[in-house]
């Protein structure tokens, strides 16, 4: 009588290594499996899965706010320079809190769309210059709100060289420009004000942006630049970039050295000469129509809508197909970036308020402030992390998946996908989590609901016949 014999299988090791990216644009079968086929709510910045950007409250940021900047001036009753937010409500009332008294006050009624805010010092006396769609340019010198009827409309404004230059909504073929060093006079004039008009198949002027010793003016399918020192016999204006495909305004940023922008074909990243196709592997995500851009503490945050290739709902997308459902936010020096689902920010502004640097957005369920809390308030935003399907190289393997190896601070559910999927909830700490499930190709997926993580690379360990 002889003994059963059982042949000992060699175990392979496939660990996932740094968490390293996001590519919905290529193949899975060429994509490396420590980058994600799909991953959101998730910060991988430092090879783990961290919790990614979300917003919270601030105490110094109403709720209720649909928009908020900050004017800057001295007080006499404080006897020092101090800061005031003003905030856009409903219907367009506007408020602001008034360090002086400690007390919220009413500011104006505009009920307009695209309110625009600068601080200026005007006549040596600090003010706020404000503009809207419908109406033209006020000024606010923390008392009185005073209307300059001759300025033109105003969508677009930007300060360059101590004239204020501006994009008219009713006339945007023209970029129009102010007095020097006096932006309430709109005289058209050779020793006052005046505008320069372009007309070719660039379009219509969305915004204006001085970067670089230049004023570029955006347009829907195109860049010019203006070069717009001193006299206005000066003043020259040369066509750069132009492309078939649209230039969404509500994208365009001065991030540090460059100006970030999407349009029609992708994420763009443009030094005042050339332009440079940018996360062409999210392609796929996003989707355009984008709400809000700003940029904060080296990265440019881009609120608009994307596609996640499934039928979940997470956070905004619970209230209705027409919100908005992604925040993407990529530094600008290091290429790093990240993917936040469920947030529906309208609205996002820099802002340093008493001494503090915030990056203030405005949600559909309320303002606060962006920061790495994984949350939409106080709601967690669940967190995926799916790895490509891959057969490691061997298409004519048969693998029997045995174990993956966990180490996480959070609950979180495992799932291995392979003939039948099978899914495994852990606890907090280090786990081998046996699966024993047999796959031509192997598929993993991390998910967690905490607000606060971190998930080191996981390790996967098979055998093969």
């Amino acid at each position: 009588m002889c003994a059963l014999k059982i042949p000992n299988r060699t175990r392979y090791r496939k660990r996932v290594g740094r968490f390293s990216g996001l590519d919905v644009k290529n193949d899975e079968s060429v994509i490396d499996f420590s980058t994600a086929a799909m991953c959101y709510n998730f910060d991988f910045s430092n090879g783990a899965l961290r919790g990614g950007y979300g917003i919270e409250r601030h105490p110094r940021v109403p709720h209720d706010a649909l928009g908020y900047w900050v004017y800057r001036s001295y007080s006499e009753v404080l006897d020092k320079v101090v800061d005031k937010y003003i905030f856009l409500l409903d219907q367009g009332l506007v408020e602001y809190y008034n360090p002086e008294d400690d007390l919220i006050h009413y500011f104006s009624g505009f009920a307009y769309s695209g309110i625009e805010m600068l601080n200026y010092k005007l006549n040596s006396k600090d003010v706020m210059l404000i503009s809207t769609n419908e109406r033209p340019l006020m000024t606010w010198d923390g008392k009185k709100l005073t209307r300059y009827d001759d300025a033109p409309r105003i969508s677009s404004m930007a300060l360059h060289y101590e004239r204020l230059f501006v994009i008219n909504p009713n006339d945007p073929t023209k970029v129009f420009f102010s007095d020097d060093l006096d932006p309430t006079n709109w005289t058209v004039d050779s020793t006052a004000g005046g505008f320069i008009e372009l007309l070719d198949e660039r379009g219509n002027m969305t915004k204006v942006v001085s970067f670089g010793g230049y004023l570029y003016v955006f347009r829907e399918h195109g860049i010019s630049r203006i070069t717009a020192i001193g006299a206005q016999s000066g003043f020259s204006a040369v066509n750069l970039f132009v492309s078939a495909d649209r230039i969404y305004p509500e994208s365009i940023v001065k991030c540090g050295n460059v100006i970030m922008f999407l349009a029609s074909d992708g994420l763009y990243k443009f030094d005042g000469y050339d332009c440079f196709k940018v996360l062409t592997h999210l392609n796929g995500m996003i989707m355009g129509a984008p709400k809000a851009s700003a940029y904060f503490d080296g990265r440019y945050y881009l609120s608009c809508k994307m596609e996640f290739g499934d039928d979940q709902k997470i956070g905004s997308e619970l209230e209705g197909d027409e919100k908005c459902n992604g925040l993407l936010i990529y530094d600008v020096t290091t290429g790093e970036y990240s993917v936040s689902r469920g947030l529906d920010i309208g609205f996002m502004s820099a802002c340093t308020y008493d001494g503090e640097d915030m990056l203030v957005a405005c949600d559909s369920v309320g303002a606060g402030v962006i920061t790495r809390c994984g949350k939409r308030f106080d709601e967690p935003l669940k967190k995926l992390w799916k790895s490509p399907e891959t057969d490691f190289g061997k298409p004519d393997r048969t693998r029997m998946v045995r174990e993956v190896y966990v180490d996480t601070t959070v609950p979180c559910s495992v799932t291995l996908c392979g003939k039948r999927s099978k899914k495994k909830t852990v606890k907090r700490g280090r786990h081998r989590v046996r699966m024993n499930a047999a796959a031509d190709a192997v598929r993993l997926i991390l998910e967690t609901d905490e607000p606060d993580c971190v998930i080191r690379p996981p390790t996967v360990i098979y055998t093969e016949y």
